[in-house]
């Protein structure tokens, strides 16, 4: 099959599975991607992601390696810009709620990408007779660098890839083939001298000119890949984000105006999207398994989102959250237990509960014996001391 019927059949492929954009990228190396990946690992700004090391990052600029033989990758997006759902009875709205990032408020999109690239990769195989290989964002492939040589769009000011008409909002996934296919040119487009996603960001992971992230900074990355303890001076700059962070895509005018979703990544409930902050408090890992199983909240594990929700009631809980927070200090995890320390302190500074808040962060200091956690108790009990000494 020549190249022009090629192009046609996957077109018609993959709009039949539902993509919103289909781009074709040259499958050879990529020496300006690679050198700026290896910079960000060089410059620490990988933070805690081991998997990305120098020899992954070659692997994941160069197709060839991810498919012998590759000459085209298919690059294809599914649109998540799906607006927020309509509130409940303001009756139902008085309990703290965090916020999830709008991609991950419904089915996780691994999966929904998986079944549609892997039935479009297994017919050009069976159909056309070509090899192909399928990912989305788990693989050695990096998909933005591919999507912008692909014609799709631009990377923006905030590292992301902006598309004409859908802006930051697409989810990604490719397939490397050894099928020739002319490749798309590529935009002349820029972010000119808007910088709104830099002054959006509330803790200041963007560079100060663009195009370049710093994950050590990034509340998306603490909140999902982080496994450990959330930096004390990030904290307060977290608001009530619990998993993901949408502050620099919405700050993006590209794309602002297209209310456009695919289905599986609309949130069912007001709750998927705006959860409850205190219930979360009370799941063990069964519960945690059985209230997000099939949604990509289940990266950031049990032990995780409940750290993010600590964090979340430090900033924006208030007194009837208190109960959560001190029984949270008990929690078998040693991480969430740390985290409900600085929250507690936090939420009772704000609220005058600090008698209340000392006393339960003593009895846990009494007999805690993680050396982290023991940390935490005492700092959050020395804020709540200078807090009164500065009170009038």
């Amino acid at each position: 099959m020549n190249g022009t019927a090629a192009r046609e059949r996957i077109v018609e492929l993959a709009r039949a599975e539902g993509f919103a954009l289909i781009g074709f990228a040259p499958a050879g190396e990529m020496p300006g991607p690679r050198e700026a990946a290896l910079a960000a690992f060089r410059e620490g700004r990988l933070a805690e992601m081991a998997w990305m090391t120098p020899e992954w990052l070659v692997h994941a600029t160069n197709p060839g390696a991810f498919l012998p033989g590759a000459r085209t990758v298919i690059v294809l997006a599914l649109p998540c810009h799906a607006p927020d759902p309509i509130s409940p009875h303001p009756s139902s709205l008085t309990a703290s709620r965090g916020r999830v990032a709008r991609y991950a408020r419904g089915r996780d999109y691994h999966r929904v990408f998986e079944k549609k690239l892997r039935r479009i990769a297994r017919t050009l195989r069976d159909e056309l007779g070509a090899a192909a290989r399928a990912t989305v964002d788990y693989g050695p492939l990096l998909e933005r660098p591919l999507a912008v040589l692909a014609g799709a769009g631009w990377q923006g000011k905030s590292a992301m890839l902006l598309v004409p008409g859908f802006g930051p909002w697409v989810m990604l996934g490719a397939i490397a083939t050894d099928l020739e296919v002319e490749p798309g040119a590529s935009l002349r487009k820029s972010c000119g001298s808007c910088t709104r996603c830099l002054a959006a960001c509330p803790t200041g992971a963007l560079s100060p000119a663009g195009h370049v992230l710093d994950s050590r900074l990034c509340i998306s990355y603490h909140t999902i890949e982080n496994r450990g303890p959330i930096p004390h001076a990030l904290r307060p700059k977290f608001g009530d984000w619990i998993f993901g962070c949408d502050e620099c895509l919405d700050s993006c005018p590209v794309g602002a105006a297209q209310l456009e979703s695919h289905p599986d990544f609309v949130a069912s409930r007001f709750d998927d999207a705006f959860p409850p902050l205190a219930e979360l408090l009370a799941l063990d890992d069964e519960a945690f398994a059985e209230r997000f199983r099939g949604r990509a909240i289940m990266r950031a594990k049990r032990d995780g989102l409940l750290r993010n929700v600590c964090v979340a009631l430090g900033n924006v809980g208030t007194a009837p959250d208190f109960a959560a927070l001190a029984a949270a200090l008990d929690d078998h995890s040693p991480l969430v237990r740390g985290h409900a320390a600085w929250g507690l302190g936090r939420l009772a500074a704000r609220e005058a509960l600090e008698p209340e808040a000392a006393a339960a962060l003593e009895a846990r200091l009494a007999m805690e014996e993680d050396p982290f956690v023991r940390n935490e108790l005492t700092t959050a009990l020395g804020n709540l001391v200078a807090t009164q000494r500065s009170e009038p």
